[in-house]
């Protein structure tokens, strides 16, 4: 089987429609308001995906975060946040984990101290397996430390 791999980690801001899944979300100091799947469409845009969230094998998969923060501000008056990724297959094996994706990108002014729609996106293979897999992303500030968890699952058909 061949391993996940990433294809791109920045911010983004997308207009969605909010959406429920079967997720679990925990926090220290900061919060995320909501989440949301999306796919990407034939131009590279990415487009939310409807609750149960189910994708074909070899597409894009793109976590979306919604709102979050507060985060707090550096002595130079900007905000400092990156984000941790996993994903594990249906016999709960880790498929990828990546860490720091966003590096110095992450070190930003941003409007009312908020990250709008922080994300995380993963490309398969066509040789994965169908079934449930386990999505999670941990944002966290790197001014203030407070950090945020939301795990989220998807259906690879």
């Amino acid at each position: 089987m061949k391993k996940l791999i990433f294809k791109s980690f920045v911010l983004m801001l997308i207009l969605a429609a909010f959406m429920s899944c079967t997720s679990t979300s925990t926090s220290k100091l900061i919060s995320i308001e909501d989440h949301t799947f999306a796919r990407s469409d034939d131009s590279g845009q990415m487009v939310t995906v409807e609750d149960p969230a189910v994708f074909k094998r070899g597409e894009d998969v793109h976590l979306i975060l919604l709102n979050v923060g507060p985060f707090k501000k550096d002595e130079t008056g900007l905000n400092w946040f990156d984000l941790d990724m996993e994903v594990s297959g249906p016999d709960g094996a880790v498929l990828l984990s990546e860490t720091s994706m966003l590096g110095d990108a992450g070190h930003m002014a941003l409007e009312n101290d908020r990250a709008k729609s922080p994300y995380g996106s993963c490309t398969h293979t066509n040789d994965l397996q169908p079934g449930k897999y386990k999505f999670s992303l941990t944002i966290y500030d790197k001014v203030g430390k407070g950090s945020a968890k939301q795990t989220a699952y998807f259906t690879l058909e």
